[in-house]
């Protein structure tokens, strides 16, 4: 352990001369290559998206709500002196918390310096407020935010990795679990965060979550980042 006309044909005996043209036809198609015809329309590129469900001020943007959980405690770097931006963050002061098993990956300072306020999952408006050791401390954006959730071109959704133990990939020693999928699929990546961006359309590597099967390639529809509400 380790993460889219039939033809009817008549009896011969009534169409001699159809006949005759069809073979006719059929000669002139035999120098023809075969072909498998594929859709002919080209990748869409990527969709990037910034949901921004937090006021500068810690509150709750336009739209989004909040519910309170006590179950845990945060430490967003201010005991430990050791902030961790965001990974999935295109603005500065949005931080990544521990434990990994709080899956608090974007945490903004709430207006009470004993919480924060964290957001999980792009496909809601929904905000969770938790308490902390300390407060959330200043950090500056990653160079390159990794998207907190990916849109698969077979309508897969997934969601980054937060830690934890993951298994290894059999087919693949050395990769690793960067995105949980729905369906019991993972991303898995030789590097980096898996996804490919050399194109329009990013693609990334899907497989079980338990490391067992074949790899299958999927595009990239839509990537969603988090950043803060301006003003």
């Amino acid at each position: 352990m380790r993460t889219l006309l039939p033809i009817s044909l008549l009896p011969i005996r009534r169409l001699p001369i159809a006949l005759a043209l069809a073979l006719v036809f059929l000669a002139g198609c035999a120098s023809q290559p075969s072909t498998t015809f594929t859709s002919a329309a080209p990748s869409v590129a990527t969709e990037r998206v910034v949901i921004r469900p937090v006021t500068p001020s810690g509150l709750p943007a336009p739209g989004f709500s909040v519910t309170l959980d006590d179950s845990v405690t945060l430490d967003c770097g201010a005991a430990s002196l050791e902030p961790r931006p965001s990974p999935v963050a295109v603005d500065d002061d949005i931080l990544a918390c521990l434990p990994s098993s709080a899956y608090a990956v974007a945490c903004w300072q709430d207006p009470s310096p004993s919480r924060a306020v964290c957001y999980r999952d792009p496909w809601t408006k929904s905000l969770v407020r938790m308490p902390t050791v300390g407060g959330v401390p200043a950090a500056s954006a990653p160079p390159q935010a990794q998207p907190l959730g990916l849109l698969l071109s077979d309508g897969g959704r997934c969601r980054i990795r937060s830690g934890g133990v993951w298994n290894d990939l059999d087919r693949h020693t050395g990769w690793y679990g960067t995105y949980s999928c729905e369906g019991a699929e993972a991303v898995w990546a030789e590097s980096a965060d898996g996804i490919d961006r050399s194109s329009p359309q990013w693609t990334v590597e899907v497989a079980s979550i338990s490391g067992a099967g074949p790899l299958r390639t999927r595009g990239v529809v839509t990537a969603y980042f988090v950043g803060t509400q301006d003003g």
